[in-house]
């Protein structure tokens, strides 16, 4: 039988000779072998498709090592197996706190790889039973300035004061050059996502715990770079290696994303449980919102996990565009409005303040609850 994961061997053309030289059965038949000297660098059409990466490694040769650590970097999700041909155990310490799952022995054994790629795929199955990820819900917006902060800050401090809320919630400002949620909710946050992207082998959640900022309520804030940086500066698969972690330490992940769009936004979308896109009742939100929905289709985002929600809501006799009217131009329903609260929702968020704590009974307050809980219905539902 095959093995049920894509297998990539890196080695010098002389291993791979020596491994294909056995009689492997039908196991390697989808096993992709790489020639590469010992030197040379990865590069990342070698490892497409790859779920388990095995390498070829020689310590005295500081580029071959630099290879663990680049696809580590690059492609944290995928398990490493070093070949090598010494066993020493401190160079084994060494490997396996370089992020190596697990180490064989030169000249390569298809038996021994079988073997130790199985070993990693029972882990791997064990851990993911034990420890699902928690929902992932990214907030969209049409406009700037569309109220989507003010939105997710509400909806995560809801979420936050549920029964099934017992870690907390994780709000990550992806907003990275005008993000405010830390301000919006009065935090001040002495470190940044700046922090994770570099943090490397620290990378873990009581280092993730450190670096967000928290209310009393449970709502853990993950704040933008401080310095204003390129969208494209983004490295995407170690943003992805930091929402997955989030997803493993609290109960709820929301995402507040860019108004603008770059490559990496939009694999983060493709990731998300679900998406929320804030929308107002004038031509240009709603136009924008179309062309968004368009772009989410293009990539592959499924549509059944969009839900419009417009913002500032305003039910007036003649001239408005009502929640038909959105739904029909956007040919997507709408899930609900949210109330216009105009100085009062100002005014809390310049004290650092939800509106739940300076009016609580008032409209907008009402709506953000009937939202989260459509939300908590649908996202439930999802994981079933």
């Amino acid at each position: 039988m095959p093995l049920p994961a894509s297998l990539t061997i890196v080695a010098t053309e002389s291993q791979l000779e020596h491994l294909t030289s056995f009689d492997n059965g039908t196991w390697m038949g989808g096993v992709s072998l790489v020639p590469l000297a010992i030197d040379a660098s990865l590069t990342d059409e070698m490892l497409t498709g790859t779920q388990i990466l095995v390498m070829q490694v020689d310590p005295a040769i500081p580029a071959s090592m630099r290879r663990i650590q680049w696809a580590r970097d690059r492609y944290p999700a995928i398990p490493q197996i070093a070949a090598l041909d010494s066993t020493d155990i401190k160079l084994v310490r060494t490997l396996v706190r370089e992020g190596v799952a697990d180490v064989v022995a030169l000249p390569l054994d298809p038996e021994e790889l079988l073997q130790a790629a199985v070993a990693i795929l029972e882990v791997n199955a064990r851990s993911t039973s034990s420890s699902s990820l928690a929902p992932l819900v990214a907030v969209a917006r049409s406009l700037g300035g569309s109220g989507a902060t003010s939105m997710i800050t509400h909806v995560a401090d809801q979420l936050a004061r549920s029964p099934e809320s017992t870690r907390g919630v994780c709000i990550i400002d992806l907003d990275i050059q005008f993000g405010t949620v830390s301000e919006v909710l009065g935090l001040s946050p002495r470190r940044t996502l700046g922090d994770l992207l570099e943090a490397q082998e620290r990378l873990d959640g009581s280092f993730l715990r450190t670096v967000a900022a928290h209310s009393d309520a449970g709502v853990w804030v993950v704040a933008p770079p401080t310095d204003i940086i390129p969208l494209e500066s983004i490295d995407t698969a170690r943003l992805q290696s930091i929402i997955s972690l989030a997803r493993r330490e609290f109960d709820y992940v929301l995402l507040d994303m860019p108004t603008d769009w770059s490559s990496w936004s939009l694999s983060i979308m493709l990731d998300a449980d679900s998406i929320v896109m804030l929308v107002e009742q004038s031509l240009s939100s709603l136009r924008q919102a179309r062309r968004r929905l368009d772009l989410f289709k293009s990539v592959g985002v499924d549509n059944r996990i969009v839900s419009i929600v417009v913002n500032r809501l305003e039910k007036r006799m003649f001239g408005s565009i009502s929640l038909s009217d959105v739904a029909a131009t956007l040919n997507h329903d709408v899930l609900c409005g949210l109330r216009n609260e105009g100085q009062a929702l100002a005014d809390a968020q310049t004290q650092g303040l939800l509106l739940s704590q300076t009016k609580p009974k008032c409209a907008y307050v009402a709506d953000i609850a009937s939202l989260t809980k459509s939300l908590r219905d649908r996202l439930i539902v999802e994981h079933d």
